[in-house]
Formats: structure tokens, sequence, C-alpha cells
């Protein structure tokens, strides 16, 4: 009876310490939300709930500088056209997406000086055996959040804000699944328009201009021969809004 005692009265006392443990947890996140102002849990609850709604419907922010920086931009390039630049935005995108999924480098001019870039991640995620799908893209918001001018080139970066049900594959297997929900989601792109290739600094990272013939990189844009095989080129028309850079900011 003595033994039998000592393991209830054990057990009873490690009952109390767990629900003393438990206890001071909710006094303390009670605490806490008093100390942010909530009245009780079940409102700081609520917040919760409701900040993971927001994070899966709610659009995010386009973030930038359009008014303060349009007329700079105006200034420099008279012809600019605002929408035609968000609607290159769009497009490349779009095309970025679908060359992923494709595992090839679609054949667009949007992606003219970032094909070398794209190529590169479309072999790795063949080497790794990676899958991706994106579904039902839609467009929210767009703002221009930076713009320079170097000899011989305009460069502007836009934040884009954005929808999509996305999946990965890794192997068949999927490791992120499209949900009931669409990923709201935000994108930072620069693009760039080489007005005179004769001053513009080839040193500056232009991504994606090779060799057709060798596939080897072109170091100066108005070159009219491969430096490596001395193939022929043709004229590559710059003057026109490209992407020279994406990333994905969520």
């Amino acid at each position: 009876m003595n033994f039998l005692g000592i393991i209830l009265g054990t057990i009873i006392g490690i009952i109390i310490f767990l629900g003393l443990i438990v206890f001071i947890i909710y006094m303390k996140i009670k605490k806490f939300g008093s100390d942010l102002g909530f009245g009780n849990i079940n409102e700081l609850k609520s917040l919760i709930k409701n900040g993971e709604y927001e994070a899966k419907y709610n659009h995010k922010n386009a973030t930038g500088m359009t008014k303060l920086l349009l007329p700079k931009i105006v200034k420099d390039f008279p012809n600019f056209s605002e929408s035609e630049l968000y609607n290159k935005v769009e497009v490349s995108l779009l095309a970025i997406f679908k060359s992923l999924e494709d595992k090839k480098v679609s054949n667009v001019d949007e992606l003219t000086l970032i094909k070398g870039n794209l190529k590169e991640i479309i072999d790795d995620h063949k080497q790794n055996k990676i899958s991706v799908l994106y579904d039902d893209t839609k467009f929210h918001a767009h703002a221009i959040k930076y713009y320079k001018k170097t000899p011989g080139a305009l460069n502007i970066t836009v934040s884009t804000s954005l929808e999509y049900f996305y999946e990965k594959s890794i192997d068949k297997k999927v490791v992120v699944k499209k949900e009931n929900y669409k990923k709201q989601t935000s994108y930072t792109t620069e693009f760039i328009y080489i007005y005179d290739p004769e001053k513009y600094d080839s040193k500056q990272n232009l991504i994606g201009v090779n060799c057709p013939n060798c596939g080897a990189p072109v170091k100066s844009l108005s070159a009219k021969v491969c430096a490596y095989c001395n193939s022929g080129l043709e004229d590559i028309n710059l003057k026109h809004w490209y992407i020279s850079s994406y990333k994905e900011n969520y």
C-alpha cells in the first residue's frame, strides 16, 4: 500500500506540477495580451487568426515613389509610357513563370536579356528534379521604386503585387501543394532601355546576350561578330524596355 501510495502521490504531484506550468504560461500570455491592449485571450486569438487570414487572402502592397520619379523619367525619355512599362512587367513575369513550368525558356522578346540566367535556373531544376506550377495569375498593382540614367541606358525598378496558385514538386513528390486559396505575393523587377550601345558600359553585367552559334556571352552590344567563334551576330534592337532581373519579395 505504501508503494502504491508513493506512486499515486507522484502521479498527482506531476499532474499538479504540469497544471501549474500551464497556468503560468496562460497568465503570461494573458499579461502579454493585456500589455498590447487586448482585454482577453480570445481577443488575442482572434487577432492571430485574422493575421493568418490577411496573409493568405489580402493583396500585398506595391510600394514605390511613382509620383516623385515619373517627372524625371519623362524628362529624360519624353516618349515614356507608364502603362506600357507595366504591361512589359506582366508579360515578362508570365513568360518567366511559363519558362519555369515548361523547363524551357520561352521564345519571347521580353526575355532577351535574362535568357542565360533563366536557363541556369531551369537546368538546376532539371538536375534536382524540381517542377513548379503557377496557375491563374492575377496582377493587382505596380509602382516605380527606383530610376537611374547611366551613359547609354535608362534603368527602372518596379514593385508589383500579384497572386497565383503555386505548387512545387521534387522527384514527383509534392512539397508545396496548391491550396484552396491563392498565394499573395510581390515581385521586384528591373528593366533597362539601352538608347546608345556605344556608350553603354558592358561591365554593368547585362545578362543573357549570347552568341546564337556557340553560346558565348556577347561582351560588346555593338559587336558584329562573336569574339569566340567569329560567327556573325544579328543586331539586337535594345531600344525597348527589357527585364534585366527579377526577385520575389515573399
